[in-house]
């Protein structure tokens, strides 16, 4: 007999108990195996992002606020301790932190990029005590800072030179492949491959962003797995997909695909993507008798 077979030893799962160990302490010690979204209902569906083991994907057409979305979640990383990383293929650093600021202090997202003077104060003190008030570190990769866009190896880099908790990628599109397809479905394809690839040896969460594609929804139709834009190969690496719409105000979160989890979940908020508040509308409420968010419409820019 082999080396190999000789050592085999299978367990047998109805007489093994470790499981119930593992439960127990995935009970009292929550923070080791999730991490939180940002999202607190989206958190008591999915419990969060997995710790070790996550390739998450948020699609939506543009202009939607699918990176609004992403930095929320990274913010909130920050904020339970983490180190996060997020790689911005095309916004700079500035704009980054202008919008994570917005997030965390909700002061006006027009009035930082708009350099309004009325906000200065205000800004200038929030700055002062952002980092007594955030626990974590946030790391921004442009790629201005490695003279072009980044590849899977990049991002490796990345996540060894900071001590990344978790990473957050904007956008999927706007990464290289490392293998130089020239095949637009190709180079996306081994992208998602070696995204996958560095998700299991780094073992932690890794979150980014993707297009939609340009099928129409007609109303019977819902969304699906089909419509994550440049390849088949993202939609199948991806532990979770979340589909992004808005109208109007109303932000939609659609969960089509968990791993682990119930599928087919859609979490409504009302949204102020100026001044960075999400209000949770429950299921069967009607949205115009909802709350506001303590914005009134008359937003200051």
């Amino acid at each position: 007999e082999s080396a190999s077979l000789v050592s085999l030893e299978p367990i047998d799962i109805l007489e093994d108990r470790s499981r119930y160990d593992d439960y127990i302490d995935r009970i009292n010690n929550g923070d080791k195996y999730f991490i939180k979204t940002g999202f607190p209902e989206l958190d008591r569906v999915t419990g969060g992002w997995d710790a070790r083991d996550e390739l998450g994907t948020i699609v939506a057409r543009n202009g939607i606020g699918k990176t609004w979305i992403l930095l929320k979640a990274a913010a909130a990383a920050a904020e339970q301790g983490k180190t996060v990383g997020i790689y911005s293929g095309e916004m700079s650093e500035n704009k980054v932190g202008y919008r994570l600021d917005t997030i965390i202090g909700h002061i006006a997202n027009g009035a930082l990029v708009h350099g309004n003077e009325h906000v200065k104060t205000e800004y200038e003190k929030f700055l002062s005590d952002l980092s007594s008030k955030v626990p974590g570190k946030i790391f921004i990769l442009t790629p201005k800072m490695i003279n072009g866009p980044a590849g899977v190896s990049a991002l490796r880099a990345f996540i060894e030179k900071c001590n990344l908790d978790i990473l957050f990628i904007d956008q999927h599109s706007l990464l290289e492949d490392d293998r130089k397809a020239k095949n637009p479905v190709e180079k996306a394809a081994n992208i998602s491959k070696d995204l996958k690839l560095l998700q299991v040896t780094t073992r932690i969460p890794i979150i980014s962003v993707s297009q939609q594609n340009r099928e129409k929804l007609d109303g019977n139709k819902k969304f699906d797995t089909t419509q994550v834009a440049q390849s088949d190969r993202i939609a199948q690496d991806s532990t979770i997909i979340i589909f992004i719409e808005r109208d109007s105000d109303i932000m939609r979160l659609h969960l089509v695909k968990s791993r682990d989890n119930e599928n087919g979940k859609i979490l409504s908020y009302r949204v102020s993507l100026n001044t960075g508040d999400w209000i949770y509308v429950p299921e069967g409420e009607d949205t115009e008798t909802v709350e506001t968010l303590g914005y009134s419409g008359d937003e200051v820019f």
